[in-house]
């Protein structure tokens, strides 16, 4: 599968490569184990990252972030100390025995920080790993080995195997290694390929494999983001993903791109792709059904555009300075990582100086401009192949055996039975992304506490679906499958972090709105449905306010909001977390000259969150009585549900 053609010149008269390189298939295995196993540590990674950050204050989080994002810039001097084999025992090596702690060990915080900064030291090894291949034969790896962890993620329905117990994602974790390791083997049995002579022009083409996977793990290969931003079902936005890499692998086998790529058609390229991405990620995002050719367009352009990039780095003719330089090109990539990925993740919970939607957008420009600045460095693609380009793209097939477990197998639990005369147990929980107390994610633990109360109505907020906070997972589908409750979802923020309703009752509408905005901070937003009770109805919402002492303002714009969108109807509960303690002005405005009544027996407050303050409230209008109150503690997020018991009148 790697190219045998002779590079070009780049300066000066330049020697032939190596007619043959040997153990293609196995180096085209290293890399796609490398990249899927690289993906999996940085979803890991993430949730652990943003606990650290509530343990230590953003300040020192900041610094220790970038401290572990610069480690890929110590590739130098472990390939001048170490050697080629050196660097990639350090950085694909000790990337697996990570992938295994973890596994192991459950993923910790001290095990994200060493996971990630080895993964940097990872991202110049995969091109050490990948010298003889063509930058086709790199991107095919690469577009593979995502492709196959996609499929392994669907079959846990998108809930990481890493945070997992049990011989399914214990397999799945010794099959990443297990195979990773006996393809490093024999990369390192066969002695490494000679490089060439690299100028930084050249060495630049490396940094673009960063902004290409921060793409990837945020949109491009994100089956929560698919179904959450395109309303599609998760079964259905896997499939989107599927058909974007198998175009995306037959493009690259076809060789449809041309030997000698402008910079403009690059630029082109990665402005169209970016534009793409930022139009349907962050928080002023298109959705809908448009998202899916987005994804699909995006899998080819991306994936386009790192071949042409890494054509520079990987070519195996030329003159120029030390390889070392593909190594710093390398490094900066895995920083460009950071400098994507690391601030959408704030974003979820902090305002930005300008729309978060500019992140995806810049990693798409970035990938166009560094595939620009490399493409007329490197050698030749391979010739038109029009029966390599199907077997390509239909090897993709294979990839939708995950969606296949993940529709097939059915819910772990079983719906609250339909309330007898009238009474609804109704639980408002703010689950944190399924981030427990611990920073370990953990959507059974919080499946746990909603059955322990036998509610038949579950108001949700900070429900991801694809949420960086929850390492991309899709928390809120895989409740519902797991308690076996319809989902009606509430996008607010960038649309992978909102409100949800999770129910056993019949369901005869149901609705959503966001609260306006004045800056770029986080868009806040409510969800609604209207159930069947016996002979009658009932609605219930579930909404998240702005949080911070000084946001006071905003939230008394919300509440106005929500109110209005209420409109007084009876039977009604408002559940959530309201950011506000008792007495405060924004839950007096939520009950002064409305028929809304706080459900705390007696006026008596509970903690309902770990650190002993009350934010989250539930409010009853007229035609509910309220019979129980109870705030039962849980180490399963950093918030106690509020679980009340009512009898709906007619």
């Amino acid at each position: 599968m790697a190219s045998t053609d002779v590079g070009t010149r780049t300066g000066g008269p330049a020697a032939a490569g190596p007619p043959i390189v040997p153990q293609g298939p196995a180096r085209l295995a290293l890399i796609a184990v490398t990249v899927a196993v690289l993906a999996q540590t940085l979803r890991f990674s993430l949730p652990q990252l943003d606990h650290f950050a509530d343990e230590a204050g953003t300040a020192s989080a900041a610094g220790a972030v970038l401290v572990v994002y610069l480690a890929g810039f110590a590739a130098p001097l472990i390939r001048r100390f170490a050697g080629p084999r050196g660097l990639l025992l350090a950085g694909v090596g000790g990337l697996f025995a990570v992938r295994l702690l973890a596994q192991a060990l459950d993923p910790r915080t001290w095990l994200a920080f060493a996971g990630t900064a080895i993964g940097m030291i990872a991202v110049a090894a995969l091109y050490e790993g990948a010298r003889g291949l063509s930058g086709v034969g790199f991107a095919t790896a690469t577009v593979a080995g995502l492709s196959i962890d996609g499929a392994v993620r669907m079959c846990f329905a998108t809930w990481d195997p890493v945070w997992r117990d049990g011989f399914g994602p214990w397999l799945a974790c010794l099959a990443f290694v297990g195979v990773g390791a006996a393809a490093l083997y024999r990369e390192l049995a066969s002695g490494p390929v000679s490089a060439p002579g690299v100028s930084w022009r050249d060495a630049l083409g490396a940094a673009a494999f960063g902004p290409f996977l921060a793409l990837q793990i945020l949109v491009l290969a994100s089956p929560a983001f698919v179904a959450s931003s395109g309303w599609q079902s998760l079964t259905g936005a896997h499939v989107a993903i599927v058909i974007g890499q198998g175009l995306a692998l037959a493009f690259l086998a076809s060789g449809l791109a041309v030997r000698a790529v402008p910079g403009g058609v690059c630029v082109l390229g990665g402005t169209l792709l970016g534009v793409g991405a930022g139009a349907v990620a962050g928080t002023y995002a298109l959705s809908g059904i448009e998202v899916v050719p987005v994804v699909i367009v995006g899998q080819v352009l991306s994936a386009w555009l790192l071949a042409v990039a890494c054509r520079a780095p990987l070519r195996r003719a030329g003159t120029g300075g030390p390889v070392w330089r593909v190594d710093a090109g390398a490094a900066l990539g895995g920083l460009l990582v950071a400098a994507i990925l690391i601030p959408y993740q704030v974003s979820a919970v902090s305002p930005l100086p300008v729309p978060n939607n500019l992140l995806p957008g810049l990693a798409g420009i970035l990938l166009g401009a560094l595939a620009a600045i490399a493409a007329a460095r490197g050698g030749p693609l391979p010739a038109r192949v029009p029966l390599r380009a199907l077997t390509a793209g239909a090897a993709a097939l294979v990839l939708l055996g995950g969606t296949l477990v993940f529709t097939v197998a059915a819910p772990d639990g079983e719906a609250p039975a339909a309330p007898a005369g009238g009474q609804v147990r109704v639980l408002s929980y703010n689950i944190h992304d399924a981030v427990n107390q611990s920073g370990r994610l953990d959507p059974e633990g919080v499946a746990r506490v909603i059955e322990g109360q036998r509610a038949q109505v579950v108001l949700l907020q900070e429900a991801g679906r694809g949420s960086l906070l929850s390492g991309t997972t899709d928390v809120a589908v895989w409740l519902s499958r797991r308690l076996g409750m319809k989902l009606i979802w509430g996008p607010a923020a960038d649309g992978q972090f909102g409100n949800a309703i999770l129910t056993s009752l019949p369901v005869r509408s149901s609705g959503t709105g966001r609260m306006p905005k004045g800056d770029w901070s986080q868009i806040r937003g409510y969800v609604w449905a209207r159930l069947a009770v016996g002979q009658t109805t009932m609605d219930v919402w579930s909404t998240h306010l702005e949080g911070g002492g000084d946001r006071g303002g905003e939230r008394a714009r919300e509440i106005a909001a929500l109110l209005r969108a209420w409109g007084g109807a009876p039977r009604t509960i408002i559940g959530g977390d309201f950011n506000a303690g008792p007495g405060s002005p924004e839950l007096i405005a939520m009950t002064d000259g409305t028929d809304l009544r706080n459900t705390a027996i007696g006026g008596e407050q509970y903690p309902t969150r770990s650190d002993g303050t009350s934010t989250d409230w539930v409010f009853g209008s007229d035609g509910v009585l309220v019979t129980d109150y109870d705030v039962p503690e849980s180490d399963a997020s950093d918030h106690y549900p509020v679980a009340v018991t009512v009898r709906i009148g007619r």
